[in-house]
Formats: structure tokens, C-alpha cells, sequence
């Protein structure tokens, strides 16, 4: 099964390409990072074969091993930030950046029944 972000991301590794194929590799606009929370010996590196597959070149993988990612986000300032956590979304888009939730991943298996905030209405 396949998210719905792969025609997205198969689209934009296209755009690379037609750069990289008149030689403006380094002159491309199309910045790519993977920023996962996991370190590089676990899942890590499957999402970065997984993006490769699909056609996307990857400028830099960052893999966190459970260091926030709210920092490194402030300084690469991404024009659009995908994550499976509301959590980091929030964050990001608190900075100015598009951020959706992907509803995908290890996050998004509740065992339990989440609770309702119900502080917006006090």
C-alpha cells in the first residue's frame, strides 16, 4: 500500500530531474530533507530507500535517534513540512511553514481512547 504523498513526491523528484538534466544540480530550487525522530539503523533508512525508489533525490537525511526536531526545523525553515505527529505539525506551522499530517505511522496506532482538551472552550 502506498500513502498519498507518493504522486507528490514522484512529481517533485520529476522536477529535480528536468534541473539536473541541464546540469543545475546544485542550481535546483527543490531542497529535500528527511527529518525522522528514528536513528539511521532502524526505519530511518527505509524511508530514505522508499523516497529514492520513488524517484526523489534526497539533499540531506537527518536521523534524530529521539532529539527534537523543532530546532533543526527552525534553522532549515522549510517551505513545506510533512509528519505522522499533530505534535511536530503544529510546530512547524506555528513557524510560518505549510505543514500537513500524513496519517500514517507508528503514531497513529492508539491503544488507548484519546482524550478531549476542552480548554478552546473556556
Amino acid at each position: 500500500m502506498t500513502g498519498p504523498l507518493k504522486g507528490f513526491l514522484e512529481s517533485l523528484g520529476k522536477m529535480q530531474r528536468k534541473f539536473y538534466a541541464k546540469g543545475l544540480r546544485l542550481g535546483c530550487p527543490i531542497r529535500t530533507y528527511l527529518v525522522t525522530a528514528r536513528s539511521a539503523a532502524s526505519s530511518g533508512t527505509r524511508a530514505l530507500k522508499t523516497l529514492r525508489s520513488w524517484g526523489l533525490e534526497i539533499d540531506e537525511a537527518l536521523f534524530l535517534a529521539g532529539a527534537p526536531k523543532g530546532p533543526l526545523l527552525d534553522k532549515i525553515r522549510p517551505h513545506i513540512f510533512f509528519d505522522d505527529q499533530m505534535f511536530h505539525v503544529q510546530g512547524a506551522s506555528r513557524m510560518g511553514t505549510v505543514a500537513a499530517h500524513v496519517p500514517y505511522g507508528i503514531a497513529q496506532k492508539v491503544t488507548h481512547k484519546p482524550s478531549i482538551s476542552n480548554t478552546a472552550a473556556k
